[in-house]
């Protein structure tokens, strides 16, 4: 068996890994994933911004980087970016201080699919949030940005070697409104059932 490493491959287990672990901490803790994330992105993209501006000017910080690979300081700041932004996740799953509990559906078919949902939405908002990290757009950083691949050609790159990429960045901004929506409109869905 020849199986070929990729960023299509890559991509797919990634999605993979959080569908099953959406399944393994339940519909409200993938919830709390979801709200996380959001906060984590705003976050930890203000916090690149203000550290990569100024840990950037340190010759000490910056060779340690290129012991990392990492030669410019947009790429720095991108690497803090997505750095913390793992890290407020992971934190905000774990220790968050917030509870989040939807009232539980009669039907066992439509608790599946709205875990199902859930999950990939998760998973869609994450991989999304990182590729806007790569492509340099801040979501705090002002101006009229944009997620352009011509302007960018670490993500033209990345485009060129996935068509899943190509998908995820095309949609980019579907899979940033998706989540809140299915929960707002699951929110309502739940209080008129009452």
């Amino acid at each position: 068996m020849n199986i070929q490493l990729s960023w299509d491959l890559f991509i797919v287990v990634f999605f993979t890994v959080i569908i099953a672990y959406s399944f393994i901490i339940g519909r409200d803790n993938t919830l709390k994933v979801i709200l996380g994330t959001y906060v984590s992105a705003i976050a930890s993209d203000a916090l690149g911004n203000i550290l990569g501006s100024t840990m950037t000017a340190s010759p000490v910080f910056m060779k340690f980087l290129k012991l990392m690979m990492i030669e410019t300081g947009e790429e720095a700041t991108v690497f803090i970016k997505v750095m913390f932004f793992v890290l407020f996740v992971i934190l905000f799953a774990v220790k968050g201080a917030f509870y989040v509990e939807v009232v539980r559906d009669r039907s066992a078919g439509i608790r599946l699919a709205l875990s199902i949902i859930y999950a990939v939405f998760s998973a869609g908002l994450i991989i999304s949030i990182i590729l806007v990290f790569v492509s340099g757009v801040s979501f705090v950083g002002g101006g009229s940005q944009a997620l352009t691949l011509a302007s960018n050609p670490t993500l033209n790159g990345l485009v060129k070697q996935s068509e899943i990429i190509r998908i995820m960045l095309k949609y980019a901004y579907v899979w940033f409104f998706a989540p809140a929506l299915a929960f707002l409109l699951h929110s309502i869905y739940s209080t008129k059932k009452e």
